[in-house]
């Protein structure tokens, strides 16, 4: 896919965050073993990574191929805006550790395009079919970042490609599956781009849905760990808003209508 990740010069600190953030990732990570590990060894959102950290003759990468035309070209009435059909997933991990006696889950319809979505965006492959099923107003939430709207938590995910040269769910299982919310445990592999890292995470995704079927509010739980505590709170809205600034959001995402306020 395209990278459309370019850097604005309007602030030095826009900059200077996302900097500081990479060297504590850098002082507490650990590589990922040759066998699958469950342990939590990442402290990492889509956040973190900008623009800022790739040179620009990276920021001019091709289209890449394999990606849908339907997520590269997104317009109004176009199909990929209402879900899937055949939202394949992989088979789910029955003995994922920590979850092993919680019964197997067989998703709806409707859960299965969430959790693709969701797995698509951790892949780092945001689109704008995937953010036609958000709400402009969502929340995105992890332990570093909050952010609030279609303008920052594109931003955040947008921000991904530039970071990874790679990064695939290794396991995964749903947990909950309500009318208004899903849960699922996943383990997800990421390399690092240019410096060819690998790191691995566990976390528990939290999803919850209006009546349509719109993501209303997206939780990545590191360690499984619900969020809380004030102490981060002020840095975790600085890195929500410093991104924008960083990271251009593609046009056809911008057309969606409920994101008309980017």
């Amino acid at each position: 896919m395209r990278l459309w990740s370019t850097l604005s010069p309007r602030s030095s600190l826009a900059v200077f965050a996302p900097l500081l953030s990479l060297l504590a990732l850098s002082l507490t990570a650990a590589p990922a073993r040759a066998a699958p590990s469950l342990r939590p060894t990442l402290a990492l959102t889509p956040a973190l990574f900008s623009s800022a950290l790739i040179p620009r003759a990276v920021l001019a990468t091709p289209v890449q191929p394999g990606i849908p035309a339907s997520q590269r070209h997104f317009r109004i009435g176009h199909p990929a805006a209402a879900m899937s059909a055949s939202a394949s997933l992989p088979a789910q991990t029955a003995e994922f550790e920590g979850f092993a006696s919680s019964p197997l889950i067989e998703p709806t319809p409707e859960t299965a395009q969430i959790i693709r979505d969701s797995m698509d965006l951790f892949g780092a492959r945001p689109s704008a079919a995937i953010f036609a099923r958000w709400s402009a107003g969502a929340i995105f939430a992890d332990p570093i970042c909050h952010a609030v709207g279609a303008k920052q938590y594109m931003a955040q995910w947008y921000g991904m490609p530039a970071a990874f040269s790679l990064s695939e769910t290794k396991a995964w299982k749903l947990t909950r599956q309500e009318p208004g919310i899903v849960e699922y445990v996943q383990l997800q592999r990421y390399k690092v781009k240019g410096l060819g890292t690998v790191k691995d995470m566990k976390s528990t995704v939290v999803i919850e849905r209006d009546g349509d079927n719109r993501v209303t509010r997206f939780e990545d739980r590191w360690g499984h760990k619900e969020m809380n505590g004030k102490l981060g709170w002020p840095f975790r809205r600085l890195n929500a808003f410093t991104m924008p600034w960083l990271i251009s959001v593609p046009n056809d995402a911008k057309d969606a209508p409920a994101h008309s306020n980017l």
